[in-house]
């Protein structure tokens, strides 16, 4: 009945209730779908699976059951009770805990339930249904805690659930007999970006420990980061790791597994996350906390099926399998190209009767375009005479890398998009502050957040760094953030955008030599409200920030006014809605032009490019790039001429197959196409491009 290899690896099981009455099983390692009709299953719905358990519930019957998917064998519960409720309100299971396997004579279920109503949207009542194995009925239990729908986990005879800001610790034995014993412990400090960031969380029993994962969502949207914390049961606090050594997790919003990678046949360190977009998008990301990147594949759902639920099945006694891990690529030490002279001064022979410097300039820009962007760096290395080779030459070449960390270590890695070629250097930070997030990049700068909410701007090629004043204010609504030249410079200044839950605006600006940030102004009922996902930029004197839909709203740091372009229309038409969360937004420069990028998200080939006619006031069609190449990414995005043919008229995304050689994703603007699959391809936990500052590190190290 089961599909071939179901006991022998980890699946995907979907029961749909009276909505179908087959059961679904998607495969995650073939990203394959087959339909099963088992009687057992048939016309139920899924609380979620423990070991080989699943917790099943007849919606008509009121049957509630645990089905041992091994044997068949069923272990009845009570039905559960019928509530009385008027025809605006609502009963919710949101999640269920078992203290042990169900066939264990102590075993104690307890379900979560929560009562609302839905005009307006509140919640009446919150309540616990206990109960053990052939007891005659449940026992509600009302505790008054707001407790969040994700799973719990019971560890020694206490359940800890996430309730607002903290973790809640309920005795079962307690709970067993009708009463309420119950403590609370403080969550850890959540990080201050990514901006409008919503946070999933989700508490996982693994080897006598209870870890909390956290899920950063981008505006309801797709999954850009994750941190792990382990708690010490003794003093009650939250310990970061970075490694999850052979273990693996699985986790869904029914229940959150973890197993020993090796006896399920998955890469260790790795956690899985299935979770639901709409109504026929299932994802199944799988972050792998060795290199810091994540990775998703689409399964396919059944769009008819609502009320469809959804868990993960990891066997426990399966046999050993091959392990699918990612091969090792090695790196060079960037910091090598700048520090070791001995490169260059062996290369400079007896041999040369001329120093480098007589060479006919003309000669010198002439090799320049055709050199890697570290060899470019070398270039301008050799003597202070070629250091002063064209400026436009330089800025032609000077193409993005993609910077990411993949360890928490103080180095990141930088990948030359032109070759693939991958390299090591220092961000110059204290080991202490690390991790760090990185908001915006410009002119080789990087604005960075560490752990502790701390604020950097960082120029990792030469490792100059420069503190900027803690910003208070910083919260998950959080706009964006630039800067509007190389914070050395006299002129410098760095504006962050800030909107609460009214949608009111607030603008702080630090100077440079500033020693705190200044509060600039805020805007009651504020003309834009729903600010698209991607960092404000600096153009032609002004700070231009995007909605979702493509409306403008542009800040003057002269005179401290805010303004919408009144004629600028959406890029929406008036029976198309934008789907939120699935769609990324971009704003750049492209040749003294202001343009915009709208990409749907992984279900097509859309991606909508468009340029602001200043004269007109409104947004046009692009069609073609002539010659331009685009690099994309919320934080930062740059546009720079193609270097040759290959790479006119494309588009670079912060994701990367990983192969022999590292590419980038890319979106072919003629052919319509991207050239891989997202789902094909890795995306760190925290990256940004980077423009290398050629001109400063040279100036340093250039010998007369």
């Amino acid at each position: 009945m089961f599909p071939s290899n179901f006991f022998y690896q980890p699946w995907i099981i979907g029961c749909h209730g009276a909505e179908k009455h087959t059961t679904t099983f998607i495969d995650p390692m073939e990203k394959t779908v087959e339909e099963k009709n088992i009687f057992e299953m048939k016309g139920k719905l899924c609380f979620g699976c423990i070991d080989e358990w699943l917790f099943l519930w007849d919606e008509q019957s009121k049957e509630c059951f645990f089905l041992d998917l091994n044997s068949l064998l069923k272990v009845h519960l009570p039905s559960l009770p019928e509530f009385t409720t008027l025809p605006r309100e609502k009963i919710i299971y949101t999640n269920f805990s078992l203290s042990s396997s169900p066939n264990h004579p102590n075993c104690v279920v307890i379900l979560h339930v929560v009562k609302i109503d839905t005009e307006p949207l509140t919640v009446q009542e919150r309540f616990f249904l206990c109960c053990q194995p052939h007891d005659a009925r449940w026992n509600k239990i009302l505790h008054g805690q707001e407790i969040w729908g994700a799973p719990s986990a019971i560890l020694d005879g206490k359940i800890y659930t996430f309730g607002v800001d903290c973790v809640i610790v309920f005795d079962v034995l307690s709970l067993l007999a009708g009463q309420v014993d119950a403590r609370t412990i403080s969550a850890p400090k959540l990080p201050q970006f990514p901006i409008k960031n919503m946070v999933h969380h989700n508490l996982v029993k693994s080897c006598g420990c209870i870890y909390l994962v956290r899920l950063h969502h981008y505006c309801q949207g797709p999954i850009n980061n994750i941190d792990i914390h382990c708690l010490d049961i003794s003093s009650h606090e939250w310990l970061r790791v970075d490694s999850m050594g052979d273990r693996a997790f699985f986790l869904s919003n029914m229940s959150c597994v973890s197993v020993c990678a090796t006896d399920v046949g998955v890469e260790c360190n790795c956690i899985y996350y299935l979770t639901f977009y709409g109504r026929n998008e299932g994802r199944i990301y799988k972050f792998c906390l060795e290199d810091q990147t994540m990775t998703f594949s689409l399964t396919p759902t059944d769009e008819n099926a609502v009320g469809s639920r959804f868990c993960w099945f990891v066997p426990t006694r399966m046999p050993k399998r091959t392990i699918m891990g990612s091969s090792a690529h090695p790196t060079n030490d960037l910091n090598e190209v700048f520090t070791d002279k001995i490169i260059m001064e062996n290369k400079i022979t007896s041999s040369f009767s001329r120093p480098w410097n007589d060479l006919p300039m003309d000669l010198v820009e002439s090799l320049l375009p055709h050199l890697s962007s570290v060899d470019a760096l070398r270039f301008f290395t050799v003597c202070k005479t070629w250091n002063l080779a064209s400026d436009s030459i330089q800025k032609a070449k000077t193409w993005p890398w993609l910077m990411y960390q993949e360890k928490s270590d103080g180095t990141c890695k930088l990948l030359d998009p032109l070759n693939g070629k991958e390299y090591t250097t220092s961000v110059g930070l204290p080991s202490s502050v690390f991790p760090i997030r990185m908001l915006c990049s410009k002119e080789g700068w990087v604005i960075v957040l560490d752990a502790a909410n701390a604020m950097f701007m960082v120029n990792p090629l030469n490792e100059d760094v420069v503190e900027l004043p803690p910003l208070k204010k910083f919260n998950a609504n959080f706009c964006g953030i630039t800067f509007t030249s190389i914070p050395t410079s006299p002129d410098c200044v760095v504006l962050a955008f800030c909107a609460d839950i009214n949608g009111d605006i607030y603008i702080y600006k630090w100077h440079s030599g500033d020693k705190d940030w200044t509060f600039i102004c805020d805007y009651e009922s504020p003309p834009m409200h729903t600010a698209a996902k991607t960092n404000p930029i600096f153009f032609q004197g002004e700070f231009y920030c995007l909605a979702k839909t493509g409306e403008l709203g542009i800040f003057n740091p002269v005179d401290k006014t805010w303004r919408m372009l009144d004629k600028l229309r959406s890029v929406y038409l008036e029976d198309e809605i934008p789907n939120t969360g699935m769609e990324d937004c971009y704003l750049l420069e492209l040749d003294g032009n202001l343009i915009s990028v709208f990409k749907c998200n992984y279900s097509n080939n859309d991606v909508r490019i468009i340029k602001l006619d200043t004269e007109k006031m409104e947004w046009i069609p692009v069609k073609d790039l002539a010659g331009w190449t685009i690099f994309l990414d919320p934080r930062s995005s740059f546009a720079k001429p193609s270097p040759h043919k290959s790479w006119s008229n494309k588009i670079l995304f912060t994701a990367f197959c990983s192969t022999t050689i590292k590419t980038c994703a890319t979106y072919c603007m003629e052919s319509k196409r991207y050239d891989i699959h997202f789902c094909d391809t890795k995306k760190p936990f925290d990256c940004v491009w980077l423009e290398p500052n050629l001109i400063r590190k040279c100036l340093m190290n250039a010998p007369c």
